[in-house]
């Protein structure tokens, strides 16, 4: 066992431990391909498993990228809306929605996709007013766009 760990630390330190980078990324990619798989089969619970594990392994990575970790959360807004969880549903869409704005703007069409789910949400909880007014806005947006 000491002899196969010398050689992977000393690979790990010639790469000025960017190696265990790349391995978190490649880890929390295949959590969250698989997350995606599994959704596809109707094996939800198993996605959020799946996601919630891609996000602490994401937001563990000293690469991570907010809008991978934007991404994910998604995804996991998706998830728990589909379970009728709407309370953790809108806290993940709620924080997509923020990084996304911060990011790319409020104008991005990718903004325009987290305003509808996060409209569904309301929706799916009574809250005519508030998805309404989010529609709207999503609505502007997409009217903003050049053609």
């Amino acid at each position: 066992m000491k002899i196969a760990t010398k050689p992977l630390l000393l690979l790990l330190l010639a790469f000025g431990g960017n190696l265990l980078a790349y391995a978190q990324e490649d880890n929390w990619g295949n959590l969250n391909n698989q997350a995606v798989a599994l959704s596809r089969q109707g094996q939800f619970s198993a996605a959020i498993a799946a996601e919630k594990t891609a996000l602490q392994v994401i937001q563990g990575t000293a690469a991570s990228l907010p809008l991978d970790i934007a991404g994910i959360m998604s995804n996991l807004g998706w998830l728990y809306s589909t379970q009728k969880q709407y309370t953790l549903a809108e806290s993940f869409l709620k924080r997509t929605l923020a990084i996304r704005e911060r990011i790319l703007g409020q104008d991005h069409p990718d903004v325009v996709n987290t305003l509808s789910q996060l409209a569904l949400v309301y929706r799916q909880t009574g809250r005519e007013e508030s998805a309404e007014s989010v529609e709207k806005r999503a609505a502007a947006i997409l009217a903003s766009q050049p053609h």
